[in-house]
């Protein structure tokens, strides 16, 4: 008689321990299906044009420095800087950058040419594809 309490004992205590673990089990499956850290990223990069001023004027010949600092409170995907003539929506630089991280920095130049007025863009983007970009406007005589 005795054999058979220990065995219903323990067979009671495998039966606990295994619903136990299949409740467990069913928590972290219910805590895995929130939000990833992409969709719950809100924030936005920020973006810094140090360098043209806006409003700068410039002689024809002369370089345009192009220098930005980008944040990202979890990571930049992707920076592109792009320069376009005002006069007539030309496109003149288009260049793109992988930062992988949560700070980059943008360094580039354009040499100005005469009449020229000068859009100069930077756009960030996260990998929650939260998009920021900042613009000066620069011309040169």
């Amino acid at each position: 008689m005795k054999y058979e309490k220990n065995h219903v004992r323990g067979f009671c205590n495998f039966m606990r321990m295994k619903t136990i673990l299949i409740l467990i089990f069913l928590l972290f499956m219910i805590a895995g299906c929130g939000k990833t850290a992409t969709e719950q990223d809100k924030i936005y990069p920020v973006v810094t044009i140090s360098s043209p001023a806006s409003g700068q004027v410039f002689t024809a010949g002369q370089s345009i420095p192009i220098t930005a600092s980008i944040t990202d409170e979890t990571y930049i995907a992707e920076v592109h800087v792009h320069v376009s003539n005002t006069n007539t929506g030309e496109l003149l630089m288009d260049v793109h950058n992988y930062p992988a991280g949560k700070t980059g920095t943008i360094s580039q130049s354009i040499t100005a040419a005469a009449g020229v007025h000068y859009k100069i863009q930077v756009i960030a983007k996260d990998r929650a594809v939260n998009e920021t970009n900042s613009t000066v406007l620069v011309s040169c005589n």
